[in-house]
Parts: C-alpha cells; structure tokens; sequence
C-alpha cells in the first residue's frame, strides 16, 4: 500500500517536472529567471563548450541582449552558428521521450537550431553591429519558416510554462527578409 501511494507521488511529481535529458538547462532557465548570473555562466559556459545546442542557443540570447556579459553581436552571432548546425534525425532531436534514446545535453537540439536560425535572420535583417545581410535573412527565415511546418517553435523555460517563437514571429520575420530584398 505505502509502495503503491509512493510510486503515485512519485508519477504526479515527474508530471508536473518531468525529467529533463539535458543536465543544467532547468536550472539555467530557472537562474535566468532569477537574473542569477553567477549560476547561469557557472552552468552554461562549460555546457556549451562541450557542444550542447540548448546551451549554445541561450549563449547566443546572453551576448545578443547583453544579459549577464557585456552585448556582443558577433559572440551572439558565433554561438547561434554553432547551435544552428546541431540539426539531427531521430524522435531524440525533436524532443520526443518516449521510445527515444540520445546524449544528455543534445535533447530537442533540433528546436534549438530553428531558433537559433530565427535569432539570425533578425540579426541579419537588423544590421545590429553587423553589416546587413538581406540574402542570408531571407534563407534563415525561408528554411525557419519551412521546417516549423506551420507551428510554433518551443524555446525554453518548462517551469514558467514554457517560451515560443510563434509562427506569427515566423511568418513577420519572413515577410521583412522579403521585402528587404
């Protein structure tokens, strides 16, 4: 009886949380949340240094609005790059659990990567501290736009109820990458 009401805690618990296959990402979201800088480069550093897409994804957002580290477009740039090319096959890539398998730190990286892509196409459309590059907008946004499939890209924060890049973000970055050509 006790093990059977212990296994129902423990179910209604993993429900609400729910494991996550990424070590640190929770906790870099919750400090993010927190302005907990010290927490989040402590965790977030090494992880993207080891390759880790989400890791990589939220230093790009770090260096490109300036949270926690001086802003730095061309960092935020080179670490949207790195994440934007962990694209893979697989239900583990598209952040599937069940009947997946993969490398802690590489779950949903291909989420990741779209939004990654999304990041620079606005760079690439802004000119922020960079040259303008209408071309290279419009093909980040073109493959975004494709890929998303028409719905919307999950970005981080499971404990604040999630953050998306919504297809109408999509859709407006598309529409201005085309017109700038």
């Amino acid at each position: 009886m006790i093990r059977s009401l212990l296994c129902v805690v423990l179910l209604c618990l993993s429900a609400c949380a729910g494991p996550n296959p990424n070590p640190g990402e929770r906790t870099v979201d919750i400090a993010w949340e927190r302005s907990d800088y010290n927490t989040i480069f402590r965790i977030l550093r090494p992880a993207a240094e080891r390759g880790e897409p989400w890791a990589q994804l939220r230093m790009g957002v770090a260096y490109e609005l300036g949270v926690g580290v001086e802003k730095d477009i061309p960092t935020a740039i080179k670490w949207y790059s790195l994440a934007a090319a962990q694209e893979a096959e697989g239900n583990w890539a598209n952040g599937l659990l069940v009947g997946a398998v993969g490398k802690a730190g590489y779950f949903n990286r291909n989420s990741d990567a779209l939004v990654a892509r999304y990041q620079l196409a606005n760079i690439y459309l802004s000119g922020d501290s960079v040259s303008p590059d209408a071309r290279k907008a419009l093909e980040l946004a073109r493959y975004v736009s494709e890929k998303s499939e028409g719905g919307d890209i999950f970005y981080c924060c499971e404990s604040s109820g999630g953050r998306y890049i919504t297809q109408q973000q999509i859709a407006t970055t598309l529409a201005a990458a085309q017109a700038a050509q």
